[in-house]
């Protein structure tokens, strides 16, 4: 109701006629901050280590539903990225716009046959990890920084412009989704010539009160090598026990590294969670295997979280990571930044609140 209330005073402050019927959006959103000191052991001085105040994704959004009648509904949200911090990310260079990126934004129908929408959103192969992600897939602790990377820097932890999702409904605890990214036939950084983005994602998920299991896919051009085709296969399960979740994470990804060269890595993740009281406790070991033919191109991430709940809404979290490259390896907190065979670490104490 408070959120309503919210919403109704933004377009009433703002003397929109065109808002003046939809009491029923929602107005919402989440700050996340922390201060965190890392460092690189084959860094030069003074770019070995940083204390930096880093923006964990926070955001704000309007989303809401309209009624069509007969069991259809219309359904939109407008998501974007807000930094409370005025900075890059890991760095200290200043950016002065006040909304960084679009998140998740959509228009769409919704009825018995499921949903149907475009827009700006998540591939669901991204999506099919989230239950065992520990880091709202954002900052410097995050299994993103291995899972659904490839040794050659591509990321499968990814939001599509253009987008066109379908997702069934919900089958005694199982649906699927399908997604299908346009994109734009420009030149891409790094590509000659112009390279086509279309990428399919698609993805089956069955939960229940005692398990979680996704089976996700995903195939594009690969966007820096003409004639190539990126893939993506992963597998999550997570058994839950009362206050407690164990999950493990196989993806194989394939990439171009060459016009005639194909190259395929197999990364792996177990992480686990527990909650006692008001504090929750999780930690995650992820490896990533080399990257075709090259040897020691693979690199190892632990992290250790510890949250402690104020309330449903406010969170005091404190995080440890490490990421170990081999010694052709170059996996980093920031992309990048990372020197063959260098291991980072660091130590992070954050503040959340979601409204």
């Amino acid at each position: 109701m408070k959120k309503k209330l919210i919403a109704v005073a933004i377009a009433t402050a703002f003397a929109a006629p065109a808002f003046a019927d939809n009491s029923n959006i929602e107005f919402y959103g989440k700050v996340n901050l922390d201060v965190e000191s890392v460092s690189n052991n084959k860094a030069v001085a003074p770019n070995d280590s940083a204390i930096l105040m880093t923006n964990n994704a926070s955001r704000l959004g309007l989303k809401g539903k309209e009624d069509l009648g007969d069991g259809l509904s219309a359904v939109y949200q407008y998501e974007f990225e807000v930094n409370p911090t005025n900075s890059t990310a890991g760095t200290a260079t200043e950016s002065k716009a006040p909304f960084t990126n679009t998140r998740n934004s959509r228009i769409g129908l919704e009825g018995a046959f499921g949903t149907i929408f475009m827009g700006t959103w998540d591939t669901p192969y991204k999506v099919a990890h989230n239950k065992v992600e520990l880091f709202d897939n954002a900052g410097s602790f995050s299994a993103g920084k291995l899972i659904g990377i490839t040794g050659n820097a591509k990321s499968y932890v990814t939001r599509q412009n253009a987008d066109i999702q379908y997702w069934t409904p919900k089958m005694d605890g199982f649906q699927g989704l399908i997604s299908y990214a346009l994109g734009n036939k420009t030149a891409a950084a790094g590509a000659t010539p112009a390279t086509n983005k279309t990428r399919l994602s698609a993805s089956g998920v069955y939960e229940n009160d005692m398990f979680y299991g996704a089976l996700a896919y995903e195939n594009r051009p690969d966007q820096t090598t003409a004639g190539r085709t990126d893939t993506a296969t992963r597998l999550v399960g997570a058994g839950k026990f009362g206050d407690a979740q164990v999950g493990l994470t196989y993806e194989r990804l394939s990439t171009g590294t060459a016009a005639t060269v194909q190259s395929a890595q197999n990364n792996w993740e177990l992480s686990g969670k527990m909650k006692f009281g008001a504090s929750t406790i999780g930690a995650f070991y992820a490896k990533n295997g080399n990257i075709g033919n090259t040897a020691n191109s693979g690199a190892k991430m632990f992290s250790l979280r510890y949250g402690y709940n104020f309330s449903k809404r406010t969170e005091l979290w404190a995080a440890y990571s490490s990421i170990k490259n081999d010694a052709n390896a170059t996996y980093s907190f920031y992309q990048g930044s990372a020197n063959a065979g260098s291991t980072d670490s660091g130590f992070g104490l954050g503040l959340s609140h979601t409204f």
